[in-house]
């Protein structure tokens, strides 16, 4: 009894350990968070602005660990909706309809949990950001449901991904 509670506890542990902050499987939670999020699925998608392009992808990281460990979200326009179709490693180079978002973990996790929104990150210099700003400007209310959906997936920010 003793080996298997002993078992259970190590497994979940190691599930915890294995979702780091912003590492390839804290990716594929933040795609699931993205997709049960009316504000990013619903908004996005009736906007003009952001349904311009077919696809855009969003390039996230932690400024205090390496640039080189990017993760990536797939966003595609699929029937009136923002759908997140991939997360997971960076794979694909970003191109000039897409988002590049880095801070230090602290200020992400700040953000994550609602503290504040993505005027005040980027006026004070803690979140950067490189992308099409005129369609981050229209819509910044799912761009705050982004940053809170940050902190939504369960992570371990102890290590670097």
């Amino acid at each position: 009894m003793k080996k298997a509670i002993f078992l259970s506890l190590a497994l979940v542990g190691s599930s915890f350990a294995a979702n780091i902050f912003m590492g390839p499987e804290y990716a594929k939670e933040l795609c699931n968070v993205w997709n049960n999020t009316p504000r990013l699925t619903e908004e996005l998608g009736k906007s003009e602005s952001w349904t311009a392009v077919q696809e855009r992808k969003l390039f996230v990281y932690r400024e205090d660990c390496s640039a080189e460990k990017q993760i990536q979200l797939t966003i595609k326009n699929e029937g009136g909706k923002a759908i997140c179709v991939y997360g997971g490693p960076a794979k694909d180079k970003r191109g000039k309809d897409d988002f590049l978002m880095y801070a230090e973990t602290k200020r992400w996790e700040e953000m994550g949990k609602g503290k504040y929104g993505p005027m005040r990150a980027m006026m004070f210099g803690r979140l950067k950001f490189e992308g099409p700003k005129g369609v981050a400007m229209k819509n910044m209310g799912p761009f705050e449901a982004f940053l809170t959906a940050i902190g939504k997936p369960e992570y371990d920010a102890s290590k670097c991904p």
